[in-house]
C-alpha cells in the first residue's frame, strides 16, 4: 500500500499543476503521462484486491469505477481532448483511492483466523499450480529446479501452524515471484521447441516447395515462382511459429494456382489425345489403300512416324513431375497434328489421282 501513496502523491502534484499547467507544445506527452500514473496505479490496487480475500462489494464498485475513467481518460488522449483527459484523470484518482481506503478498512476488519484460512488457500491454490508446472516440465523433458520453491511452501506451511501471518505473507509472495519465473522459464522452452519442429517440418517439406516453384516456372508463371522462392527463403529464416504459418498459409494459395494451371496442361493434353485418336484411325485406313503408289507410301510413313512422336511426347507430359503450359502444347503436339493431317489429306489427293 505504501507504493500507492507514491501514486496519490503524484495525483495531488498534477491536480496542481492543471490550474497553471498551460497548452503548450509538450500537451500530448503530459497526457501520456497521466495515462501511466493511472494504469500504474490501477495494477496495483488490482494487486491489493487479488492478494485479499472476503473482499467487500463496497471495494469492487470503486475499483470497476475507476476502471471505467481508466478507458475514458484514455479515449480522451487518444483524440487530443486535454480537458477531458483531466477530468477523468481526477475522476480515476479519486475513485482508486476509495478503493484503497476500502481495501484498508476490509484488511483492519479481518481477524487472525480469517487472514490465516485466506493464506491457507493460497497455499493450497500455489501447490496445484507448481503440480502443474512440475507436469509442464516432465512433458518437456526439461530440467527446471523445483528445490527452492518446494522449500518455500514447506515454509509457508510452516508459518500458518505456528500462526506468523506477516511471515507467511512474505514467503507466499517469494513463492508467487519464483512461480511466475519458472512459468516463464517453461513457456520460453516451449516455444523453441515448437519453433525446432516447426523448422523441421518446413526441411520435411523443402523439396516438395522446390518442386512446386518449378512446376510454377515451367508453366510460365514467373511471379508466382519469385513469390513462392521468397516465402521458402523466409521460412528458413523464421524464428517464431506464428511466421512459420504465415509463409505456409501464402504457399498454400500459390500452390493452388499451379494446380489450376497443372488441371488446364491435362485437359489441354487429353484435348491433343483425343484429335490424335481418329487421324492415326484414317492413316490405318489409308494404308490398305495404297496399293503401289509410292508418293503416298513415302507420305504416309512420316505421318505414321509423326503419330508415333505425338503418342510419346503426350505420355512423357503425362509423367512429367511439372507438366507444361498451353502454349507449349500449341507449338509442339499441336504443331505435329497439324503436320500429320496435312499428309494425310495429300495421302488421300494421291489415291484419289491413281485410282
Amino acid at each position: 500500500m505504501n507504493k500507492l501513496l507514491v501514486f496519490f502523491s503524484l495525483f495531488l502534484i498534477v491536480s496542481m499543476g492543471f490550474v497553471t499547467i498551460p497548452n503548450i507544445i509538450h500537451a500530448d506527452s503530459q497526457l501520456d503521462i497521466l495515462v501511466k500514473i493511472i494504469q500504474n496505479t490501477k495494477e496495483h490496487i488490482k494487486n491489493d484486491v487479488d492478494r485479499l480475500g472476503n473482499i467487500s462489494q463496497k471495494v469492487y464498485d470503486f475499483y470497476d469505477e475507476g476502471s471505467r475513467e481508466t478507458v475514458l481518460l484514455t479515449q480522451a488522449v487518444e483524440n487530443g481532448d486535454t480537458e477531458s483527459a483531466k477530468q477523468h484523470f481526477i475522476s480515476a484518482m479519486i475513485a482508486f483511492k476509495r478503493t484503497s481506503l476500502a481495501i484498508s478498512e476490509n484488511e483492519s476488519q479481518e481477524t487472525p483466523q480469517v487472514v490465516t484460512s485466506v493464506h491457507s488457500q493460497t497455499i493450497k491454490k500455489y501447490e496445484n499450480n507448481i503440480k502443474k508446472l512440475k507436469l509442464i516440465s516432465a512433458k518437456l523433458n526439461t530440467d527446471v529446479d523445483f528445490e527452492q520453491i518446494d522449500q518455500l511452501l514447506a515454509l509457508a506451511k510452516a508459518n500458518i501452524a505456528k500462526g506468523s501471518i506477516e511471515q507467511t505473507k512474505e514467503v507466499l509472495s517469494k513463492i508467487s515471484s519464483e512461480g511466475k519465473q519458472i512459468q516463464k522459464l517453461l513457456y520460453e522452452i516451449s516455444e523453441q521447441n515448437r519453433i525446432h519442429k516447426a523448422k523441421q517440418f518446413v526441411q520435411k517439406h523443402a523439396e516438395r516447395i522446390n518442386s512446386l516453384i518449378l512446376q510454377a516456372k515451367t508453366f510460365g508463371l514467373e511471379k508466382t515462382a519469385n513469390d513462392l522462392q521468397q516465402s521458402h527463403l523466409q521460412l528458413l529464416q523464421a524464428n517464431t511459429t506464428s511466421q512459420i504459418k504465415y509463409q505456409f498459409k501464402i504457399i498454400i494459395i500459390h500452390q493452388q494456382k499451379v494446380e489450376q494451371v497443372k488441371e488446364i496442361s491435362q485437359a489441354g493434353l487429353l484435348r491433343l489425345q483425343s484429335l490424335l485418336v481418329p487421324l492415326e484411325k484414317k492413316a490405318q485406313s489409308l494404308a490398305g489403300d495404297l496399293k503401289e503408289n509410292s508418293a503416298a507410301d513415302h507420305f504416309l510413313k512420316k505421318a505414321f512416324n509423326l503419330i508415333e512422336e505425338a503418342k510419346q511426347d503426350i505420355k512423357d507430359l503425362e509423367n512429367a513431375p511439372g507438366g507444361t503450359n498451353a502454349k507449349y502444347l500449341d507449338l509442339t503436339i499441336g504443331k505435329k497434328i497439324q503436320t500429320i493431317k496435312d499428309l494425310l489429306l495429300k495421302v488421300e489427293k494421291l489415291i484419289y489421282i491413281s485410282s
